[in-house]
């Protein structure tokens, strides 16, 4: 099986620039916890819940009135996302995905053209949904 065939085609992603605080409320909208990063329509990072809550803690904990507490209120998307993302492309077969996602302790995989350019991405909760559906058949 490739993953193509289990992967989100419809993807939300924001640019670099994008403040973090504006990230963390789409992924707080949306339910999801990996945001791909693109910029001039190429992926260059991947945001996640995990990298999040680190920063987005220490800017509540921390006055506004404080160099750091307002620096921190400013932090975009690209201070804080996951640069050179592990990417994959549509033919690539589901148990390739699951080592890559065994072996670098992540959730999701970004798939990727040859061109770099945003295609889908998958996430343990499409592959747990896949064999859960090949079980029950």
């Amino acid at each position: 099986m490739e993953v193509s065939e289990i992967m989100e085609r419809k993807v939300l992603s924001m640019p670099p620039e994008t403040p973090l605080i504006e990230a963390a409320e789409l992924m707080n909208e949306h339910n999801i916890r990996h945001l791909p990063v693109v910029a001039h329509n190429e992926v260059v990072g991947m945001l996640t819940e995990r990298d999040l809550r680190s920063y987005l803690e220490e800017v509540y904990r921390e006055s506004t009135e404080t160099p750091t507490g307002v620096r921190r209120k400013f932090l975009a998307v690209s201070d804080v996302m996951q640069n050179k993302p592990i990417t994959v492309d549509p033919s690539t077969d589901l148990p390739s995905v699951i080592d890559l996602m065994l072996e670098n302790k992540i959730g999701a995989i970004i798939v990727t053209d040859t061109l770099n350019q945003l295609r889908g991405i998958v996430s343990y909760e499409d592959i747990l949904r896949t064999v859960r559906e090949e079980l029950e058949h």
